[in-house]
C-alpha cells in the first residue's frame, strides 16, 4: 500500500483503500459523458434560488432530475473515471427539504489548496487540494475551518481555502490532532467579500446506521461536489492505509458513497444540516468510503472556546497501545467468560436490540519500549478506566484525556482472568515531532509515535527520522532512514543531533549510523558522510503551537560563535532582507576544499602491478572521476530515469592527465556536465583528491579539470604523451579494419585491457535534447567493431610503441550516454587550441591561463560525400579534385552547414546548406581542420583579438567568397544561479540559441532569467509557476510587477531597491520557448524561500586560483 504524494494509495492483494486527497500534480480532468454533459451534480444544478421561484411539487421534480445525473459509479482516478446514467428510485431522490439544506451549508463548504514547504514524516513538499468546512466563527477574527489530518499534516504548511462565492483567502493550521485524522484551520472571516460567512454545527450523535447524508466536498478537485449515501455502520475499525500515519483507537463509519480524490474533509451533511462525520477516506475498486466520528473533533473545539488565550494544545491523553473493537463471539476465543459478558450486558439492560453492547475493546498491540509494553498484553480484554465500565473508544478516550501525566487504574480480562493494573497516561502530544533540522539539503526530525508503531520502534530511544536525504545525505542513506549515531554520539533528540552536526567542520566526513526500517532492515548501517554547508547553510525550525501554528528559525548549535571567530563579521538577520546571500551565509565556514595529507616517502604506494604492459604503461596517466551533482542544482544536463529519482546525481568517468606538473586533467562532459559540481580524482586507487573545473569547451565534449598536485606528489603520475598537430609530424589518421589495444578504467578503479578494431570514423550529429540541454558539435569520433566496457580509456598501438592514437569517453545523448573515441589529432588539436602542449616536459607546468578561451565558428557542420555535392550542389571541377586530395582516412567527403547559432558570429552571413569549398585558399575536409585555422586568427598571446578569415562557400550552385571572423568563446556552464521563491533562474543557456529559439535579448546565451527546475512546496510550485503543460518547466521571466528583468543583476537590483517590499503579490510575466507570454501571479514566502544566489567566485588576478562557490 502506498502513497504517492497525497494521490491514490494501492495495495495489491489487499482491500485497495485511499485517501481520498488530490494531489495538484495531477490535472483534474471534469468527467464528461459523451454528449458533454457534466455527470457530476455541482451546486450549480441545485442553485436553490433558481428553484425557489417554481412551484413545490415542480421544485421537487427539478431536484430528482438533477439527481439522476449523478456519477454513482467510477474508478476514482481523475482521467479515467467511466459512469453511467442510473434511474433513481423515488425513495432516493434529492428532495426540497435536501436542497434547502445545501443552501444552507453550501457556503460554510471549501476547496483547500495545501503546500508543504518542506518533506515531513507524513508528506513529501508538494501541493495537494482538499476539503474543508467552516464550524466556528465565535471569533470572526480566528474562524475556525475542520479537515483531515493528512491534509493539515505535521509539518510546516502553506494552505489557501477557496469559498463558494470564489473568495480566496490564506488559512493557517492551528491544531492538528496527535492520533485521530482531523485537524483545524485559522483564518480571519471579516476578509470576505462576496460569501456570507456561515459555520456548519457538529453533531456526531445523530450518526446513526441507515441514515441519509450528503458527502459535499472537493471530489476529484472539482470545486463542490455532491454525493449522496446511507450510513451502513458505525463500529467499523480504523482503515488500514499501510502509510506512516494511521489512525488508531476510534470507530469509522462506512457507507458507499464512492468519494475521490480531494474530498478529504468533506463535511458529511444530515437532513438536519449537521455534519455528523468527516469523510477520511476509501476503497480505490469500490464505492465504499470512510468516515470519521466527530467526538473528539467536538471535545477539541469545545476547549479551544473555552481557553481563548492559552496554546492550542488541548489534552489529549494514550496509554502507548492499540485497541480494537471486537464482538462477544470473538472475545469467547480469547478466553472471555459468559459471566463476564453478561457482567457487560448488565450494564445497560434496557437498551434497544440496536443500541445493546455488542462487543469490547481488545489490545491489538503495544509500543515497545513503554510501560504498556510490560503490562498490557495482546488480547487483554478492557473492562474498566478509572473505575468506570469502559464499552467504547469514546469511553475510553474520555478518561485519558482527563488524566494526562497521571496514573490511572485500568481493570482488564486476560484470557478470563480478571486483572488490576495502573498505567501512566502519556501526553499524545509529546509523541509527534513538530522540530526539524536542515543540513546539507536534507530535512531530519524526532521519529514520531505513528512511525514507531508502524515498524515498532522503541519509542523511548527514537532516533532521528530522514524525512529528506539531500545533497550529503543522499546517495548513502535513504528517504524513511532513522539515524541513531553522528560522528560518534549517540543521538536520540533532535538537539543531541544538532550537537552532533555543529561539531563536524564544512567539508569533512564524518561517520553515520543507521538503518532502514521501511525496507524491514533493522540492523544498523554506517556510511560516511560528508558535511555541505556552503550551498546548504544548517538550520534549526522550531515549532510554535500559537494560534496559528508557525515555526521560527533559530541560529545552529555554536554557529554565531564559530562565525564570529571565522569572519569577525556578524551574520545578518533572517527577517531584515527578503534576500539570504549563499555566499554570506556560508561565510562562517571555511570554503576550501579539505586536501589529504600528503604520503610520506615510506608511505608511498605507486602502481598496482600488472603483467599486461600496455596496462603498466598506461595507468599513470588515467584517474577515475566521480562527480555529484544535487538535483535542485543540475542546470545544464538532462538526467536519466533513475537520476530523476535521486536527489544526488551521481556520475563516474575517466580523466587523462594532461599536465602533471600543474594538475590539469581532461575529461568528458557526461562525467562532468557543469562547473557547479562535486569532483574527485582518484590516482592509483590509492589517493583521492578534489578537483575544480577549469574550462569547460562549449562545442566539444571536452572538460579541463585542476586539483592540488601535492595531495599526489608521492604517486609517479605522468602527463600524457601526444603528438601536436602544428609542429610534429603528422600522425597516420585511423581507418577502418586497424587493430590495436583498448585500454579502460572501471568504477571500481579497476583496468582492462582488450584487442579491438578499429570500425568506423564519422562526423557524429547528435539528436537535439529536449528541453535544451549541451550536445556535441563539430567533432569527429571513432567507432570500434567490439563491444566495450568500462568508463572510457585509450587506444592504442600494439607493443612496442604504445603509441596513443584515440580517446575514449562518455558523450551526452539527452539522458543517455553514447560511448566513443577522439582521434588523437583531434583532441590534441583542441588542447593546443588553448595553449596547452603536453608533448614537450619543458612546458609542463607553466602557469594556468585564468581566462582561457578558444576562437569557434557558432556553426554546426555535416559531412556530404563529394558525389553528391558535385550532382546535387554543382560543385567545380577544381575545387573537388583539391578535397579529393587532401582528404584521408579512406573518406571523401566535404563540409556543409548544417545549423547556425542564433545571433552568433556567422548569422547573418553563413546560410544553412553552404558548402565549405576552402579556407584562406586551402581546401578543408574535417572541422578540426577548420579549428586549425581559426587558431592562426586567435594565436595563444592575441589576447581578446581574433582576426578575420576568407571562406570559399558554394552557394545555390555558385562559389562565393566570404569574410568571417571567429567569435572569441570563453568556458561553458552556468556559473550564476539565484533561486527566486522556489524557481532556479540562470543565464540562458547556448543550447537554446544553438537550436534555434526565439531571437530576442533576454534569450540570448548569457541574457536573461532562464527557468528550468521549480522546488516543490514553493510559491512557483504552489501557483504554477511553471505549467507543465504548456511551459514544460522551462521559460524566461521577463518582467517582475512592472520591472523588466533582463539579467540576474537587474532582478537583484529589484529586491535590494525594496521595490518588491510589502507586495502581497508578484505579478510574474513569464515566456515559454516558443515565445507565448503569459502572467502568473505569485505569493511570496520569505521565511522559508528566501531568494538565494549562488554565484562561482574567480580570480581577477593574472595567476590562476581554484574558484570557489
Amino acid at each position: 500500500l502506498k502513497l504517492s504524494t497525497f494521490g491514490w494509495i494501492e495495495l495489491d492483494g489487499l482491500p485497495n483503500l485511499r485517501r481520498d486527497v488530490q494531489a495538484a500534480s495531477m490535472n483534474a480532468v471534469s468527467n464528461k459523458r459523451r454528449d458533454g454533459n457534466s455527470t457530476d451534480l455541482s451546486l450549480e444544478a441545485l442553485d436553490t434560488e433558481y428553484l425557489n421561484r417554481e412551484p413545490p411539487s415542480k421544485r421537487l421534480k427539478m431536484a430528482s432530475e438533477a439527481m439522476t445525473r449523478l456519477d454513482l459509479r467510477g474508478s476514482g482516478s481523475p482521467g479515467g473515471s467511466e459512469s453511467f446514467e442510473v434511474d433513481i428510485a423515488p425513495n432516493v431522490a434529492i428532495s426540497a427539504e435536501w436542497a434547502d439544506v445545501i443552501d444552507q451549508v453550501k457556503n460554510a463548504i471549501v476547496a483547500i489548496r495545501v503546500t508543504a514547504v518542506r518533506s515531513y514524516e507524513d508528506c513529501a513538499a508538494g501541493v495537494w487540494d482538499g476539503t474543508g468546512f467552516v464550524v466556528s466563527l465565535a471569533n470572526p477574527k480566528e474562524a475556525l475551518i475542520l479537515t483531515n489530518r493528512h491534509i493539515i499534516t505535521t509539518g510546516p504548511i502553506r494552505a489557501r481555502a477557496t469559498f463558494y462565492e470564489h473568495d480566496d483567502l490564506p488559512i493557517w493550521p492551528v491544531y492538528r490532532d496527535p492520533v485521530h485524522d482531523f485537524g483545524l484551520f485559522q483564518f480571519d472571516a471579516t476578509e470576505l467579500r462576496f460569501t456570507p460567512p456561515t459555520a456548519i454545527s457538529v453533531a456526531p450523535s445523530e450518526l446513526r446506521v441507515g441514515t441519509e447524508v450528503l458527502v459535499i466536498g472537493n471530489d476529484n478537485a472539482e470545486k463542490i461536489q455532491i454525493l449522496p449515501a446511507t450510513i451502513a455502520r458505525t463500529d467499523r475499525n480504523c482503515p488500514e492505509y499501510h502509510d506512516n500515519y494511521e489512525d488508531e483507537n476510534t470507530f469509522y463509519a462506512g457507507a458507499g458513497s464512492n468519494t475521490s480524490g480531494g474530498s478529504s474533509g468533506s463535511p458529511v451533511i444530515a437532513r438536519s444540516g449537521n455534519c455528523i462525520a468527516l469523510n477520511a477516506g476509501g476503497a480505490h475498486e469500490a464505492a465504499s468510503a470512510f468516515f470519521l466520528p466527530l467526538d473528539r473533533a467536538v471535545y477539541v473545539l469545545e476547549w479551544l472556546r473555552e481557553h481563548p488565550n492559552e496554546i492550542p494544545l488541548p489534552p489529549r491523553g494514550s496509554l502507548l497501545a492499540r485497541w480494537l473493537f471486537q464482538p462477544f463471539d470473538m472475545l469467547r476465543r480469547l478466553g472471555f467468560t459468559p459471566q463476564q459478558e453478561a457482567d457487560v450486558l448488565s450494564i445497560a439492560p434496557d437498551a434497544s436490540m440496536s443500541d445493546r453492547q455488542k462487543g469490547l475493546l481488545v489490545v491489538e498491540n503495544v509500543i515497545r519500549g513503554t510501560e504498556a509494553e510490560q503490562k498490557l498484553k495482546p488480547g487483554d480484554v478492557l473492562l474498566d478506566v478509572a473505575g468506570k465500565p469502559c464499552l467504547n473508544f469514546v469511553m475510553l478516550e474520555e478518561q485519558l484525556d482527563t488524566a494526562v501525566d497521571q496514573e490511572i487504574n485500568i481493570r482488564l480480562s486476560r484470557a478470563g482472568e480478571i486483572m488490576n493494573i495502573v498505567l501512566r497516561v502519556a501526553n499524545f502530544h509529546s509523541l509527534i515531532s513538530h522540530d526539524f533540522v536542515e543540513c546539507g539539503g536534507g530535512v531530519f526530525h524526532v521519529l514520531s509515535y505513528h512511525t514507531c508503531k508502524t515498524y515498532n520502534i522503541p519509542i523511548s530511544d527514537r532516533g532521528i527520522y530522514v524525512a529528506q536525504s539531500g545533497f550529503s545525505f543522499g546517495l548513502q542513506i535513504p528517504v524513511s532512514a532513522v539515524i541513531t549515531s553522528v560522528a560518534g554520539r549517540k543521538v536520540t533528540s533532535l538537539k543531541d543531533f544538532e550537537a552532533a552536526l555543529a561539531g563536524v567542520p564544512n567539508k569533512e566526513m564524518f561517520e553515520v549510523r543507521w538503518f532502514n526500517p521501511s525496507a524491514n532492515e533493522h540492523r544498523q548501517k554506517c556510511s560516511m558522510i560528508r558535511m555541505e554547508r556552503t550551498l546548504w547553510p544548517a538550520r534549526v525550525w522550531d515549532f510554535c503551537p500559537k494560534r496559528p501554528n508557525t515555526w521560527k528559525r533559530r541560529s545552529w548549535v555554536d554557529e554565531c560563535s564559530i562565525s564570529m571567530e571565522a569572519t569577525s563579521v556578524k551574520p545578518e538577520p533572517v527577517e531584515s532582507s527578503p534576500v539570504s546571500d549563499a555566499r554570506s551565509r556560508a561565510s562562517a565556514e571555511p570554503d576550501s576544499d579539505a586536501t589529504p595529507a600528503p604520503l610520506r616517502e615510506d608511505d608511498s604506494f605507486g602502481y598496482p602491478e600488472n603483467s599486461d604492459a600496455a596496462i603498466s604503461m598506461v595507468q599513470p596517466m588515467l584517474c577515475t572521476i566521480v562527480t555529484q551533482v544535487s538535483h535542485e542544482y543540475a542546470t545544464d544536463f538532462l538526467q536519466s530515469k533513475e537520476e530523476n529519482k535521486s536527489t544526488v546525481i551521481r556520475r563516474f568517468g575517466v580523466g587523462l592527465v594532461i599536465d602533471s606538473v600543474s594538475g590539469v586533467v581532461l575529461t568528458d562532459r557526461y562525467t562532468v556536465p557543469q562547473p557547479l559540481v562535486e569532483v574527485e580524482l582518484t590516482f592509483g586507487q590509492t589517493v583521492t583528491v578534489n578537483a575544480t573545473c577549469l574550462f569547460m569547451h562549449p562545442h566539444h565534449n571536452m572538460v579541463l579539470l585542476h586539483y592540488d598536485t601535492s595531495a599526489v606528489k608521492d604517486l609517479p603520475v605522468r602527463s600524457i604523451d601526444l603528438d601536436d598537430g602544428d609542429e610534429s609530424p603528422k600522425t597516420e589518421e585511423l581507418s577502418a579494419g586497424q587493430i590495436l589495444s583498448f585500454v579502460s578504467i572501471h568504477s571500481d578503479h579497476q583496468l582492462s585491457a582488450k584487442q579491438v578494431t578499429v570500425g568506423s570514423m564519422c562526423l557524429k550529429v547528435w539528436p537535439f535534447p529536449q528541453p535544451p540541454a549541451y550536445r556535441g558539435r563539430n567533432l569527429e569520433i571513432c567507432n570500434l567493431n567490439d563491444t566495450l566496457h568500462g568508463l572510457g580509456g585509450l587506444l592504442i598501438e600494439p607493443a612496442p610503441s604504445y603509441r596513443i592514437r584515440a580517446w575514449f569517453a562518455q558523450f551526452p545523448a539527452g539522458s543517455l550516454r553514447y560511448l566513443a573515441g577522439v582521434p588523437v589529432q583531434v583532441f590534441s588539436a583542441v588542447l593546443s587550441s588553448l595553449g596547452l602542449r603536453p608533448k614537450w616536459a619543458a612546458k609542463l607546468g607553466r602557469p594556468i591561463d585564468p581566462k582561457l578561451s578558444v576562437a569557434a565558428l557558432e556553426c554546426e557542420f555535416e559531412e556530404v560525400s563529394l558525389a553528391k555535392a558535385r550532382r546535387e550542389d554543382g560543385v567545380p571541377l577544381e575545387n573537388a579534385r583539391a578535397l579529393a586530395a587532401c582528404s584521408s582516412g579512406g573518406r571523401r567527403q566535404i563540409l556543409r552547414v548544417g545549423r547556425i547559432t542564433s545571433g552568433g558570429g556567422c548569422d547573418g552571413i553563413l546560410l544553412e546548406g553552404d558548402l565549405l569549398l576552402s579556407i584562406n585558399s586551402k581546401p578543408v575536409t574535417k572541422p578540426h581542420e577548420v579549428e586549425r585555422e581559426m587558431r592562426k586568427c586567435h594565436g595563444p598571446d592575441a589576447g581578446s583579438s581574433v582576426s578575420s578569415m576568407c571562406w570559399r562557400v558554394q552557394r545555390s550552385r555558385q562559389p562565393v567568397d566570404l569574410d568571417l571572423t571567429p567569435t572569441l568563446l570563453h568556458s561553458d556552464g552556468t556559473e550564476h544561479i539565484v533561486v527566486f521563491n522556489g524557481v532556479v533562474l540562470r543565464p540562458t543557456p547556448r543550447a537554446v540559441a544553438e537550436r534555434g529559439g526565439p531571437t530576442l535579448q533576454f534569450t540570448k546565451p548569457g541574457q536573461g532569467l532562464y527557468f528550468w527546475y521549480v522546488y516543490p512546496g514553493s510559491p512557483a510550485d504552489t501557483f504554477s509557476f511553471a505549467d507543465s503543460r504548456a511551459m514544460r518547466n522551462l521559460g524566461w521571466l521577463v518582467q517582475l510587477n512592472n520591472e523588466a528583468t533582463p539579467s540576474i543583476e537587474r532582478l537583484l537590483e529589484i529586491i535590494h531597491s525594496g521595490k518588491l517590499s510589502g507586495c502581497e503579490w508578484l505579478r510574474c510575466h513569464v515566456m515559454d520557448a516558443e515565445g507565448r507570454l503569459s502572467v502568473r501571479a505569485l505569493r511570496p514566502d520569505f521565511e522559508f524561500w528566501p531568494t538565494v544566489e549562488i554565484v562561482r567566485r574567480k580570480s581577477t588576478s593574472d595567476e590562476y586560483q581554484a574558484p570557489t562557490w
